[in-house]
């Protein structure tokens, strides 16, 4: 089989084995640029996506590979250039590594007009230098930077969604900070949906619909947040669908962001929704502990705050997760200790500030017939109901809670937490507290439980 063709079929063994977003996001424009030997050079378009490749599915593409070539390959990972144009009818050199620099001279010195740029709306703050990235929001990330490597090829629309205050606003300006320092000329717009809605009222009031559709329909690269709030707005949708037509036709890109999948948004037009999901769609989850630490470290190094590292570790821990939140909680911990005179945030200064009578892992101030009371009424459960052997998702729920906070904050053995709770097997808890483990770096609510139940140690 000729090297096309070997890669072909490796991706098509490999997309059974992922997600079609995973595939996508990752795969579906790497290229096999050489096999030399047992030696596979695999090419990406830009660095973040080759590096995760490698760190993530470098055993995945090899044992894909292996299985297409018959032999034991080793691979390497490089990235390239795919511009969207050829240049004086010659395709332009595909990978950075043979790429030449050239400098383009104008054959003309006769002065030219171009009619003025929109103003882009960017907020200076919203970078990629400043954007923490972690498993809540590698796909979107990289996702992102596949758009500024190909405006309008890449993912048109890129739809990236999630909860309030995850980083969507941040992500989508990075973006488009990203293509203008890259290709300066593009005109870029930012808008919200409810300034879409509102400027396009006012031009029908003002009789000046043409000049209104030639600002949004004359853009390359278009941001629109919010998209959620065109919902049930007839005429609004209308003309967003008619601009987003404009846009979609002439390869222009489109990126949006909402607080639902494009399939949830109630009262969306079919149209708008299939058009929509055209692209690709990326979701931003709430940070887990490792990206809210790293959060708080770029901020404290940004304020220039001093904090004891277990004070620091102990907010990560139990702050809501939430990047506007994790931000807003830790100015009012800095101002609560600045106005008591303290140097330094302290271990001391953190529990005070989440109302926790306890040391976390203190066993001391609590015993597990405690542990066990406050959790049965918190849940306002029987404790005989929780320690039994009801399968009821609210008592599993308590059961798993109860089971975690004996591990955690009492240091008890498995055997003796399955022993306490109706004689379950240490296997069972050990499934219990690791569910909890990830519910708690990842669900709010099961955080919000567990961080109630201990200001009642």
């Amino acid at each position: 089989m000729d090297q096309n063709t070997i890669w072909k079929n490796t991706l098509e063994e490999i997309k059974v084995s992922v997600s079609p977003s995973v595939f996508q996001t990752f795969f579906s424009q790497s290229v096999l640029k050489k096999k030399e030997g047992d030696i596979a050079t695999i090419a990406f378009p830009n660095p973040y996506l080759a590096d995760l490749a490698q760190k993530r599915y470098y055993s995945l593409l090899k044992s894909a590979l292996d299985n297409q070539t018959k032999a034991n390959n080793s691979l390497l990972f490089i990235t390239y250039k795919r511009p969207p144009e050829e240049k004086n009818g010659q395709p332009s050199p595909l990978f950075d590594q043979v790429s030449p620099k050239t400098t383009s001279t104008p054959t003309s010195s006769a002065p030219t007009f171009s009619p003025p740029k929109p103003p882009s709306i960017l907020h200076p703050k919203y970078i990629f230098n400043n954007y923490i990235v972690g498993n809540s929001n590698n796909f979107a990330y990289a996702a992102a930077q596949a758009v500024v490597e190909n405006p309008g090829l890449a993912y048109n629309p890129l739809f990236i969604w999630g909860g309030v205050g995850v980083g969507k606003t941040h992500l989508m300006q990075a973006t488009g900070h990203a293509i203008l320092e890259k290709n300066p000329d593009l005109k870029l717009l930012y808008a919200s949906a409810e300034t879409f809605g509102n400027e396009l009222i006012a031009s029908i009031q003002q009789k000046t619909v043409s000049k209104f559709k030639n600002k949004y329909r004359k853009l390359d690269v278009f941001l629109i947040d919010d998209i959620q709030f065109i919902a049930g707005k007839e005429y609004t949708q209308e003309e967003f669908f008619h601009t987003f037509n404009a846009l979609y036709m002439a390869g222009k890109q489109i990126i949006l962001t909402s607080d639902k999948k494009p399939e949830e948004i109630q009262q969306l037009e079919d149209r708008l929704v299939s058009r929509f999901q055209g692209g690709l769609t990326v979701d931003i989850q709430h940070p887990d502990y490792e990206t809210r630490l790293a959060i708080l470290k770029q901020y404290i190094s940004e304020k220039n705050i001093s904090i004891n590292p277990d004070a620091l570790n102990l907010f990560a821990t139990t702050v809501e997760s939430n990047v506007r939140e994790i931000e807003g909680k830790f100015r009012e911990l800095t101002l609560q200790t600045s106005s008591q005179n303290i140097a330094q945030i302290n271990l001391n200064s953190v529990q005070q500030f989440f109302g926790l009578k306890a040391k976390i892992g203190e066993t001391k101030k609590i015993t597990h017939r405690h542990a066990i009371s406050l959790v049965s009424k918190h849940f306002k459960i029987k404790t005989s109901d929780l320690l039994g052997k009801s399968r009821k998702k609210d008592l599993v729920t308590a059961r798993h809670i109860a089971a975690y906070l004996l591990r955690t904050d009492l240091d008890l053995p498995l055997q003796e937490i399955g022993r306490i709770l109706g004689g379950r097997d240490h296997t069972s808890i050990m499934h219990a507290v690791d569910k909890i483990k990830h519910l708690f770096s990842t669900n709010q609510q099961i955080r919000h439980e567990i961080v109630t139940i201990r200001k009642n140690y």
